[in-house]
């Protein structure tokens, strides 16, 4: 990218996505084996799954990729309900507000999307 110019939102590629997929379960599997054994954590694979999943998912947005959306869906519902079980609910109520401001992104990014896919090719000179 050429500094100063802005970064289109773009769709991932299937390869993009199925390599975010296995980094996280990758990052889950190890987190959560080094906190099951070096910690006395309740849920150690389910709070690495959170903490994995969303490091991937902020790649995905720092590259404006729309599918980070998903991934902050699926993580923001797995986060709310770890909390409200360990009995975190204010942390749950906010991890429910991210949810809410992953739809709205979704939204946005989504109608960005098609703006751009609407709009003609420059012609060459």
């Amino acid at each position: 990218m050429v500094p100063g110019s802005r970064l289109a939102v773009t769709r991932a590629r299937p390869r993009t996505l199925a390599l975010a997929i296995i980094a996280g379960a990758a990052g889950t599997i190890a987190l959560g084996a080094t906190l099951a054994s070096h910690t006395d954590q309740a849920l150690p694979y389910w709070d690495s799954f959170v903490t994995a999943f969303s490091l991937v998912a902020q790649w995905m947005v720092a590259r404006k990729l729309l599918e980070n959306w998903g991934i902050w869906f699926v993580v923001d519902v797995v986060a709310a309900a770890l909390y409200l079980t360990l009995g975190l609910h204010f942390t749950a109520v906010l991890y429910a507000a991210y949810l809410g401001l992953a739809v709205a992104g979704w939204r946005q990014w989504h109608a960005s999307l098609l703006a751009s896919q609407a709009m003609p090719a420059l012609p060459a000179r």
